[in-house]
């Protein structure tokens, strides 16, 4: 006989996420005799911009937004009437204790087209590469991570400065010779091209860049 084909509804990652968040908030909340703040949920969103960020989100459009969180705010999605059970049957919301991060790179071109609608929803905060290296144990002021985003300020301006994750790997020899040609060779050197796409003289102007990396030119302090 013939295989009959059909669609199951399945709820996404983040609804489920909002649920456990709910069902979380209401325990805490059904504590008669003792006061328990509800526990914060913290969804993150790794290169937020990436997509059309208004399409992904759809209905979260409006329920993200700090005045239209909780039961006040609930929207009714597109599969609504598939849903029979559970805590958004009647209508989907996103509870006051989710939290939501994304991250981005400032200098990737996707920023540029982000909706200005859905900008003014986040807060905006910058995490600088000198965060990032002590946020992961690297000693900053002293390495050769600090002598390239020194450099790459001056002629690129801060918001090119490299982070930590190119270096964490090497955090306790970032001054050892082997390892600076390494990182060089297969990460930094073609990052470093790429900003000097189009100019007259981008092999000197690298090598210069190399030089300080290594500590060789003279303006390293080395």
């Amino acid at each position: 006989g013939q295989k009959e084909i059909g669609f199951e509804h399945k709820n996404g990652v983040f609804k489920e996420f909002c649920e456990k968040a709910i069902l979380a908030k209401n325990e805490a909340e059904s504590l008669q005799n003792e006061k328990k703040e509800a526990p914060k949920f913290v969804f993150i969103i790794d290169e937020i911009n990436r997509g059309d960020i208004s399409k992904i989100f759809g209905e979260l459009f409006f329920s993200i937004e700090p005045s239209y969180r909780g039961v006040k705010g609930k929207v009714s999605t597109q599969y609504q009437n598939l849903i029979e059970e559970g805590v958004f049957k009647d209508d989907f919301y996103v509870p006051e204790n989710v939290y939501i991060i994304g991250t981005m790179n400032d200098i990737d071109r996707s920023v540029e087209s982000m909706d200005f609608a859905m900008r003014r929803r986040f807060v905006f905060y910058e995490i600088t590469a000198e965060d990032s290296a002590k946020a992961m144990g690297i000693d900053y002021d002293k390495s050769s991570m600090k002598r390239l985003n020194d450099a790459i300020e001056k002629e690129f301006g801060k918001d090119y400065q490299i982070g930590g994750a190119y270096f964490k790997k090497y955090k306790d020899r970032l001054n050892d010779k082997e390892v600076l040609k390494e990182l060089w060779k297969h990460s930094l050197k073609g990052l470093i091209r790429e900003y000097l796409r189009g100019r007259k003289n981008v092999e000197t102007e690298l090598k210069n860049f190399e030089n300080i990396f290594y500590g060789n030119d003279k303006n390293s302090g080395q």
